[in-house]
């Protein structure tokens, strides 16, 4: 939904200005953006509960017309394009109600030189408020403070900030919680249910007697990320620290061995990416997983679908001689033979003369995974193998990134902690993860008033091992 004048252009830095002037056209500008969603029909969307979701946060408020009436909000988040909320306050826990509303996520920027980002949730119920953070490019801290929220957009005086706003994981939650925002007779109180019992059983379980019936198994992670690069070069550092958590993660909760080969920074070039792949050496059972995140190309008569990776150090190097074709990197992991293979890139896939484009953008992608079902982790990365290919754009396409790093792996690991969620009632599938992987990305892309769509291309080949 266009809207005719970029939202963060109205927000300055000094954020004792929020509730003057600048919030009256804020709210101006969100109403006009949310009038055909909020003027449909109010058909109670929310009602059902999606089973993937991988983050919980609770917020809570007071309405200055009420100041003694407390609202609490259990917001589910599985990604961007999918989070919902439950909303009670103390008259409808006395009653036994709760409304609730699915959200749309927007994000607007202010171009020129103050770099400042809106992020709104809009929900599809009149009754349910809107969700604003603002944030400072280079600091995303702002996305730690509790959100802003309207009910009334027409009336800026209405405007309020959260009392709080903090992320909940299952291990907190008990059946009194969730009997605040959940009915007894609806199937989500007893998935509720089900899944925080699956994260208390599980955290008494020890991993190694799990692992041990596998023998020793590593991970071996290799990240070459383009972080010094000018222009999206602070976005391939989130990828890069992202990826490092995740997997280092990953490779923790299943007790495998972590191999880790960086090349980024000063190391950033095509004879260390060559020498890194040389130098891998799996055992049979082993996981490789490789991660590009920079620049990419492809040449004119170039026929081969997947992308170049730009390896120039620097703006002197010639990216006809300092590249390396992804298919060929896949090819030579491949031929390790290890029992799983991984390989990813985040880049654009258009003829060498265009650039990767850089937009604001950011997201409630938790930095923490507490959500997880451990056995749905060991099936994917220890009772699955062959070989996966993927990449963000198609021939001819650019792939997307902001402040939160590139679309295309915020995707990729919004999609796997879906596939791993307690809450998550089907098996777990390598398939779906890479599916859900480039949906979701065209669909952030897709929906941006600064992005044009990008289609990523895949190819899975994966069996499960019984």
């Amino acid at each position: 939904m266009a809207v005719g004048i970029h939202l963060a252009a109205i927000f300055q830095k000094q954020k004792q200005h929020m509730r003057t002037t600048i919030l009256s056209i804020l709210a101006l500008l969100l109403l006009a953006s949310c009038d055909s969603l909020l003027s449909s029909d109010n058909q109670a969307k929310g009602t059902s509960f999606e089973s993937n979701a991988q983050t919980f946060y609770e917020l809570t408020f007071k309405l200055p017309s009420d100041p003694d009436n407390q609202y609490v909000g259990l917001l589910i988040y599985t990604d961007d394009e999918h989070c919902k909320m439950r909303l009670v306050d103390d008259e409808m826990l006395k009653k036994n109600e709760c409304i609730m509303a699915d959200y749309t996520c927007h994000i607007e920027e202010k171009e020129g030189a103050d770099d400042i980002g809106v992020m709104y949730y809009t929900p599809d119920q009149e009754d349910m408020p809107v969700l604003m953070w603002m944030w400072e490019k280079g600091d995303l801290s702002d996305m730690n403070e509790a959100p802003y929220l309207a009910f009334d957009l027409e009336d800026s005086d209405s405007w309020i900030q959260t009392q709080s706003f903090v992320e909940i994981s299952l291990a907190d939650m008990d059946e009194e919680y969730i009997a605040q925002f959940y009915g007894k007779d609806e199937p989500e109180y007893q998935m509720m249910l089900q899944g925080i019992q699956t994260i208390q059983e599980q955290s008494s379980v020890d991993i190694q007697d799990i692992a041990s019936a596998e023998g020793d198994v590593t991970l071996h992670l290799m990240v070459v990320a383009n972080t010094d690069v000018s222009d999206i070069g602070p976005a391939c550092d989130i990828d890069l620290r992202r990826i490092r958590n995740e997997f280092g993660g990953i490779a923790k909760a299943l007790s495998m061995n972590l191999d880790e080969t960086l090349v980024s920074g000063n190391n950033f070039g095509v004879d260390n990416v060559v020498e890194a792949i040389d130098g891998l050496n799996p055992e049979p059972n082993d996981v490789v997983v490789f991660v590009y995140t920079g620049h990419g190309f492809r040449f004119r008569d170039q026929e081969d679908v997947y992308p170049c990776l730009d390896l120039t150090s620097n703006a002197y190097d010639d990216s006809d001689s300092n590249y390396l074709q992804l298919i060929d990197i896949y090819n030579a992991i491949v031929e390790k033979n290890a029992r799983l293979n991984l390989v990813l890139s985040d880049c654009c896939n258009s003829t060498i003369d265009i650039d990767q484009c850089m937009v604001r953008s950011n997201s409630l992608f938790s930095r923490s995974n507490t959500n997880f079902n451990l056995n749905k982790l060991f099936s994917l990365f220890m009772k699955s193998e062959g070989n996966i290919i993927a990449t963000a754009a198609s021939p001819g396409e650019v792939s997307w990134c902001g402040d939160n790093g590139g679309f295309f792996l915020l995707s990729f690991f919004e999609s796997l902690r879906s596939q791993i969620s307690a809450l998550n009632q089907d098996e777990p599938s390598w398939d779906t993860v890479i599916n859900n992987t480039i949906s979701s990305a065209a669909r952030k892309t897709d929906g941006s008033d600064y992005c044009k769509r990008q289609n990523g291309l895949k190819d899975v080949e994966v069996s499960n091992i019984q």
